[in-house]
């Protein structure tokens, strides 16, 4: 077999590989193999199988399957020398593979078939035993490539799961020394839960909620652990493109589920483990001492603690009595700081009272340069006016932690996490995950400068409030949604906003209008009813009325292919299930835009959609002139008539 492709590539001036300076002239096929892991501009694993005196050889990008369902990508290269059977060292950087080399496992192997298109092995080596498949499948680009298969299962090795979520902790007080189990206390860095799967050689990572997370500063975690297949539990501190991985514990390591294992022998585990990088590392742990722990947590403003029962297993996406999380000081225990009551500008770097601002300087608007200082600003600066808005309202968080060019989610349940001085109610959700959740009610600066520290810049809201009890009220307010469909603006929303205001005119109804902060605008009407249906019934009513009456401009009709050059009147915004984004509330748009009130003299006189769109540079201003617009909301309610 030639070695002239092998020689062309190689300088042996300059690299420590093996180069013959003659063919082999064997015909004897051989049975020994080696697999190296070859850390090159890519890791991957070099599989070398001897035959008639050369290794022929396929680089496989993240290394032989464990399981039969896993097939991998396998390049066919040049073959190598036999004496590439025992090489291991540093190929110098710019020369052919520049990068470390190590000998991953060694044997021998069966030849069941071997042909241009198919070769079946069974390989016997310490890491690689079983039956292996290589089926080639054509050249991409110059390349030969294979795919590879393990076709018999591997004894005793269970596969890495792919939808594991983090296991939470219950809030409590710090124990008293001696109660309860032996904790072993970590620090919460107030950061985002995450899973990290390893395998291959890559990681992939996941949130709370089982969505995937790009943090590119974490690429080489994958290859640092080479081959080891594993699956990690983590917080992610500080923004995305900055975050620091703190890991905390271990939920499969390289076929083994862990999670039944106590967490003093998951932790021996990962602490054999190379998981010291430059932007990972191991959490520490304290065997006892909460309090010490606790206070330092606290000294360094962090937000709390949490002790795990030695003993306890992993309990994947449930929260578990068997981890505590105590809060510091910082984050659930420091006195409220003084409130202005005057409309304007209000900066608090640091948090407002018991709320925490972390990572102040993380651009949440990147168009603007707009970051979450910025954005709690905007909070303190219309927190007079919005918050009477929100008041006994349960709110809906609409949440972009990586700022509004990444994906965002909406939360309604926020038992996991919220602090206990934010109140919460449950409420019922229909048609959801569960048939309840814990909604915040947000109530003071606090409550605003929490949401802010989440990145929830939105705020929605229903038309009803929450009574002394709990219990639903009757709904307070008739909102009609205009939504400008395919070939309209806001200015067209504009006109229909004017024809309904002479609609309630006649019933003696007086309509407060409101940007959306997007595409269109609403109408607020305060009101008093006895059924719950009453305002959807009404608002259904009105807008079925203009639709009729000018079909070519408006329809009451949500189907978007009926919205083309007509504006839709969204009577259904008033079903008790749904919101509306509150008012003076921030917009994940790409720029900060605001809902914001507005007078009937710009709605007439709005000609450019640009007329009706505001910033949160613009609101400051605007309330100083006209306080807050919408509140006759509060003291002008009349009874609903029953038609419209």
């Amino acid at each position: 077999m030639s070695l002239d492709e092998y020689r062309r590539k190689r300088d042996p001036r300059r690299t420590p590989e093996p180069v013959p300076d003659t063919d082999p002239e064997t015909s004897d096929p051989g049975h020994r193999f080696v697999i190296q892991e070859h850390h090159a501009r890519r890791l991957h694993w070099d599989v070398r199988l001897e035959r008639d005196g050369v290794l022929a050889s396929w680089a496989v990008p993240k290394g032989l399957p464990t399981e039969p369902e896993t097939i991998r990508l396998a390049v066919r290269t040049e073959d190598h020398p036999i004496e590439y059977l025992e090489f291991s060292g540093e190929i110098p950087a710019g020369e052919y593979g520049g990068g470390a080399m190590t000998i991953w496992d060694t044997g021998t192997y069966e030849t069941e078939k071997w042909n241009p298109r198919e070769v079946i092995v069974r390989l016997r080596g310490a890491r690689a035993s079983g039956r292996f498949v290589f089926i080639r499948t054509d050249r991409d680009g110059g390349k030969d490539n294979w795919l590879l298969r393990r076709s018999d299962p591997a004894p005793g090795r269970e596969p890495l799961p792919h939808d594991a979520l983090p296991m939470l902790a219950t809030p409590g007080p710090l124990p008293r020394p001696g109660d309860g189990p032996e904790r072993w206390w970590q620090i919460a860095f107030g950061g985002r839960r995450v899973i990290l799967r390893v395998d291959g050689g890559r990681v992939t990572i996941t949130d709370g909620d089982g969505e995937e997370v790009s943090v590119p500063r974490l690429r080489e975690l994958g290859p640092s652990l080479g081959a080891t297949q594993v699956l990690l539990d983590g917080e992610l501190a500080g923004p995305t493109d900055k975050a620091e991985l703190w890991i905390g514990d271990l939920l499969h390591l390289d076929g083994r589920d862990t999670c039944p294992l106590p967490f003093r022998e998951r932790r021996a585990l990962l602490e054999r483990l190379p998981l010291d990088g430059r932007h990972w590392k191991l959490a520490p742990v304290f065997h006892g001492g909460g309090a010490e722990v606790l206070a330092a947590a606290g000294q360094q403003s962090l937000p709390g603690v949490v002790g795990k029962d030695a003993d306890s297993a992993y309990e994947p996406g449930r929260r578990s009595e068997h981890w505590l999380e105590v809060a510091t000081d910082v984050a659930g225990g420091a006195p409220s700081r003084p409130r202005s009551t005057a409309p304007g500008r209000r900066t608090a770097a640091a948090g407002v009272g018991r709320a925490r601002l972390t990572n102040p300087d993380k651009v949440i608007y990147p168009l603007t340069g707009t970051t979450k200082s910025d954005v709690l600003a905007h909070y303190m600066a219309v927190a007079d006016v919005m918050l009477p808005h929100l008041r006994d309202r349960a709110v809906t968080l609409v949440r972009w932690p990586d700022g509004v060019e990444k994906s965002s989610f909406f939360e309604k349940d926020v038992s996991r996490h919220a602090p206990d001085w934010i109140r919460t109610a449950r409420v019922g959700t229909p048609g959801g995950r569960s048939q309840s959740a814990d909604f915040p009610l947000i109530d003071d600066v606090e409550g605003l400068a929490w949401a802010a520290n989440l990145a929830a810049l939105e705020l929605h809201v229903p038309q009803w409030r929450l009574g002394p009890r709990g219990g639903h009220q009757p709904p307070d307010l008739v909102v009609f949604d205009l939504d400008p469909g395919e070939g309209t603006t806001v200015v067209d929303c504009a006109r229909v906003a004017e024809r309904i205001a002479d609609r309630l005119a006649d019933d003696d109804l007086v309509a407060c209008p409101r940007t959306s902060g997007g595409k269109g605008m609403q109408l607020y009407v305060p009101v008093t009813v006895t059924r719950a249906e009453q305002t959807s019934e009404f608002a259904k009513a009105l807008a079925e009325a203009l639709a009729h009456e000018t079909p070519g401009q408006v329809t009451a009709v949500m189907a978007k292919a009926r919205r083309r050059g007509k504006v839709f009147v969204d009577w259904s915004q008033n079903n008790p299930h749904k919101t509306t984004i509150a008012s003076y509330s921030l917009r994940g748009r790409a720029r900060p835009t605001v809902a914001t009130p507005v007078t009937w003299e710009e709605v007439r006189a709005c000609r450019r959609p640009e007329d009706l769109v505001f910033t949160a540079a613009d609101l400051p201003a605007r309330i100083a002139e006209h306080g807050d617009l919408l509140a006759p909301l509060f003291t002008e309610r009349k009874r609903l008539p029953r038609r419209a």
